[in-house]
């Protein structure tokens, strides 16, 4: 059953979005000195959907996620002396049974997992969430992960912090709660009519579990946080076949040239996710998903 159900998570991390929307404002072309969702600004972490920042140490560097990540940080020596990490989770459970479902899941790959914590919070905002605290013993080192989940809509958003340096101190706790959602950024745009087109063949060549074709519409300068074209033809040879039903919906979309930004979510075989791909490239007059264009280490 596992296999599946994390193929597709993999799946939708790539996925474009299509279907009805509604107008959107004209967006001038991007600049390199503001911070949003299609630009890392070191110290600022930006989600397209559901919209909402996270601040860590500027001179932490990006770092690769695992299934189901959002982002992950950490400083540029060791990536797990300490790190911050993000994390999305379709149809979640009740806050006060997320334990429930993290310590099986860090059971699967450490050993003595303890629950230190597992108390109610809420954000600056007032946001409800939880704060759990986790010890635990991963390749022989004893490491602290404190997870202050919230749940957005149909998904929940965790931003977890770990250390190896023993009790997680008042600097590291403070980057969970420096969450901030950001009313107002979440609802659906029209996008220009090529770029529909190219969204509805996309969707049309996933529905048709035709790997050559949906292959076709990545460039091969396809570059999505240290993930490269080849890694995606393989996470989309594992769960291609698996998908019955996905529809998107765009909720940010910034032309700029020959290339465009846009951000969104996609319900995949019933689960709501967002879309982790921020910009798409012109190619010999065709669109083509172009990545985030960041390459970051392993």
């Amino acid at each position: 059953m596992k296999k599946p159900i994390v193929a597709l998570m993999i799946m939708a991390l790539m996925l474009l979005s299509w279907g009805p929307f509604a107008m959107a404002q004209p967006q001038d072309t991007p600049k390199e000195d503001k911070t949003t969702f299609y630009l890392l600004t070191p110290g600022v972490y930006v989600n397209g959907w559901p919209r909402f920042t996270v601040t860590y140490p500027k001179d932490w560097v990006e770092r690769r996620s695992d299934v189901g990540g959002l982002f992950r940080a950490g400083p540029s020596g060791s990536p797990w002396e300490e790190n911050v990490a993000v994390f999305r989770l379709p149809n979640p459970p009740p806050l006060d049974k997320y334990v429930d479902f993290l310590v099986p899941y860090l059971r699967a790959y450490a050993t003595d997992v303890t629950v230190v914590n597992n108390k109610p919070s809420q954000l600056q905002d007032g946001t409800p969430a939880r704060e759990v605290e986790i010890k635990m013993i991963r390749n022989a080192v004893t490491r602290n992960l404190l997870c202050v989940p919230t749940n957005k809509g149909v998904i929940l958003i965790t931003v977890n912090v770990g250390t190896t340096k023993g009790t997680i101190g008042e600097d590291l706790r403070a980057i969970p709660y420096s969450l901030q959602y950001e009313p107002g950024k979440d609802l659906p745009v029209k996008v220009p009519p090529d770029v529909q087109e190219f969204f509805n063949r996309f969707g049309n060549d996933i529905l048709s579990h035709d790997l050559a074709k949906v292959m076709s519409h990545y460039s091969d300068k396809y570059l999505n946080s240290g993930t490269r074209k080849g890694e995606v033809e393989r996470n989309w040879r594992q769960g291609i076949g698996s998908i019955t039903s996905l529809k998107g919906t765009t909720t940010d979309f910034v032309p700029a040239g020959d290339r465009a930004y846009f951000t969104g979510f996609v319900i995949i075989n019933g689960g709501t996710l967002p879309i982790t791909d921020t910009s798409i490239i012109k190619e010999s007059g065709e669109w083509k998903l172009y990545g985030n264009q960041r390459d970051i280490a392993p």
